[in-house]
């Protein structure tokens, strides 16, 4: 199957036009339903041991706690996940990056960054916090972080 896209300023942003033959409409009514449906994680909340759905584009970063994962959301509160981080790789395609060891960040969340020291990299979020990355996923991090400027 060829995917062919044309770019159109005029277009709204909500807005996309898929031209097809009427035997891929399965096809695409899935896609549709993918595209519509709110991508959401489950967590708990430590204040009443309570599920909830967080929305991935409301989470700042997650940090490791040994068999947990911290959830940091904008609004400054924070929700536990019984997963590890290497189990949420998967997020890479909403752009949640690994910055350390113990962190991943959302580079939507960005604001800013700058060279630290010893070849680690600093970077300033929207909500006022500031992640260090380490020199190991410096590179990658300062690339995507340029290339999501363009």
């Amino acid at each position: 199957m060829n995917i062919n896209f044309t770019w159109v300023k005029e277009k709204a942003l909500n807005e996309i036009d898929i031209f097809a033959n009427p035997e891929n409409k399965t096809t695409l009514k899935r896609l549709e339903k993918q595209l519509q449906q709110e991508q959401e994680l489950l967590a708990v909340d430590p204040k009443n041991n309570r599920s909830i759905k967080l929305p991935l584009d409301q989470i700042v970063s997650f940090e490791t706690m040994g068999h947990l994962v911290k959830v940091y959301m904008h609004n400054k509160q924070s929700y536990h996940m019984s997963k590890r981080l290497k189990e949420l790789v998967d997020l890479e395609r909403q752009n949640f990056y690994r910055i350390n060891n113990s962190q991943i960040l959302n580079l939507n969340c960005v604001h800013s960054f700058q060279l630290g020291e010893h070849a680690r990299l600093e970077v300033h979020t929207k909500t006022g916090s500031t992640y260090v990355v380490s020199r190991h996923y410096a590179k990658k991090i300062k690339e995507k972080l340029l290339c999501s400027n363009n």
